[in-house]
């Protein structure tokens, strides 16, 4: 029979193949080009070197007001850049590597909000007049962009809008809503957008006044549920309601909806879909109970085996790990990370390494500033994991 215990044999193998692995991935390292963090610090935009931390500042200046995200490829900055009237942006693409801006005139102004698809080939964004929004699609190829999506119903005194600008999982279809001012508050719609051909579905609350939505996508994005709520707006500042809202699922496509629930004054929770194409749902309820005080001192003690007691939680299952994929923090090659610390006496430092920090730079507190970070640079660069 062959031995399958401890072997100090086995072990000095491991340890000395451990050994001859870290040089050669140190050597690995040497021959890829460094991860790039871009960040604000006052009116430039720095990128930093993920090995080295060494700097270099972007030759263009920028505010607290303006907006940028990198495309997915990781070639071009998307720039929404504030106007003088301080309500909208414009649109520009910088190009990194060439130090240059794609064009000396802005994609488009009067935007609140723009999205690259994955590929980085085409820009979706929206722009809002004194009276309608429109929504439009950037080919950067042509660099021309192509109107998809106007509001009607806006005028100069009930102005309407496009916001909230979103992408399904799959990236197929894309959402926002179409907003219409009236007095004290806004119509939300939302509107689903097919991204390559156009075509969209419309979905309203029963009562649009202040309705929002949140969609919960199927795994292929051909459907998705949301709640929708009578939102009964009972005070003039803000949108009170006791509707707790009704489950439906949609049909992308067609935009044909199904109603799974008619319990207004029940809340359904953690609305999902299962990993076998199922829909589950939680449905919590309120049972009030009174008893004088005879009542209660009367009141039979039941034995511990007629007691019904909760199933034990798995650890795993309950404390889910924070995945930090979308703030911008996590670092295209594996080994190495950034985060945020203070160093005690008000200064924050913006930190790089591995188990503990490499370097650390001041920068502005982005928890007051969200324009500080950008986030590392996306790359086609495979890192291997040491």
């Amino acid at each position: 029979m062959k031995d399958r215990g401890f072997s100090w044999s086995k072990c000095t193998g491991i340890a000395l193949a451990i050994l001859l692995l870290v040089p050669a991935l140190a050597a690995a390292q040497e021959d890829l080009p460094a991860p790039q963090f871009l960040f604000r610090q006052d009116d430039r935009l720095v990128l930093l070197d993920g090995y080295t931390g060494e700097t270099s500042e972007l030759p263009f200046a920028v505010t607290a007001l303006d907006q940028f995200a990198w495309s997915p490829d990781g070639r071009y900055l998307l720039a929404l850049l504030r106007e003088e009237d301080g309500r909208s942006s414009c649109l520009n693409l910088y190009d990194v590597d060439a130090l240059a801006w794609i064009d000396d005139q802005p994609v488009s102004c009067g935007l609140g909000q723009a999205l690259f698809t994955s590929d980085s080939t085409r820009i979706f964004y929206a722009t809002n007049d004194e009276i309608n929004g429109t929504l439009w699609e950037y080919d950067l190829a042509d660099a021309a962009s192509q109107e998809l999506y106007q509001t009607t119903s806006g005028t100069d005194l009930n102005p309407s809008w496009i916001n909230h600008l979103e992408w399904s999982p799959t990236e197929f279809y894309l959402t926002f809503l179409n907003n219409h001012q009236i007095m004290g508050g806004t119509l939300n719609s939302l509107v689903v957008m097919n991204a390559r051909h156009h075509t969209y579905i419309s979905l309203s609350a029963p009562d649009t006044y202040y309705a929002s939505y949140y969609p919960t996508w199927s795994a292929d994005d051909a459907w998705f549920l949301v709640k929708l709520k009578d939102e009964h707006v009972t005070n003039g500042v803000m949108p009170v309601t006791n509707h707790e809202g009704d489950v439906y699922v949609v049909n992308t496509e067609s935009g044909d909806s199904v109603r799974l629930t008619y319990t207004p004054g029940v809340s359904e929770r953690n609305v999902h879909w299962t990993d076998d194409g199922g829909i589950a749902y939680s449905v919590f309820t309120e049972q009030k109970t009174t008893l004088t005080l005879e009542e209660a001192l009367d009141v039979p003690e039941v034995p511990a085996s007629e007691i019904v007691t909760p199933e034990p939680i798995d650890p795993q299952e309950y404390f889910r790990p924070t995945d930090t994929s979308d703030n911008g923090l996590r670092s295209p090659d594996p080994n190495i990370t950034t985060w945020v610390t203070s160093d005690g006496h008000g200064q924050t430092l913006l930190s790089i390494g591995g188990y503990s920090a490499d370097f650390s730079i001041p920068i502005a507190d982005p928890t007051m500033d969200s324009s500080i970070l950008i986030g590392w640079r996306p790359t086609d660069v495979s890192y291997p994991l040491g």
